[in-house]
C-alpha cells in the first residue's frame, strides 16, 4: 500500500469501489473533509473517523494507518 494515510484510504476506497461521496456519507461526514483526509491536508484526524473509515472498508485500523507490524508495537 501507499505510505500516506490518505493514499492508503483512496487506494481502499477505490479497491472497494466507493466514490468519496459514499464512504463520507456512510461514516457522517462532508465529502469535503473526505477530500482533505485523503489530500493529507487533515493534520490530525480524529481517531472515530479512522475507525469508521476501517470497518466501512472492511480493514483493521492498523492496515489503514500503515502498520507493518501491529503484534510487536
Amino acid at each position: 500500500m501507499s505510505s500516506s494515510l490518505g493514499s492508503r484510504i483512496r487506494e481502499a476506497r477505490l479497491q472497494y469501489g466507493m466514490s468519496q461521496a459514499e464512504l463520507a456519507r456512510r461514516i457522517g461526514i462532508s465529502k469535503n473533509a473526505m477530500n482533505d483526509l485523503e489530500q493529507g491536508k487533515t493534520e490530525d484526524p480524529r481517531l472515530s473517523h479512522i475507525v469508521a473509515i476501517a470497518d466501512q472498508l472492511r480493514l483493521s485500523v492498523d492496515a489503514l494507518i500503515g502498520r507493518k507490524d501491529a503484534a510487536h508495537a
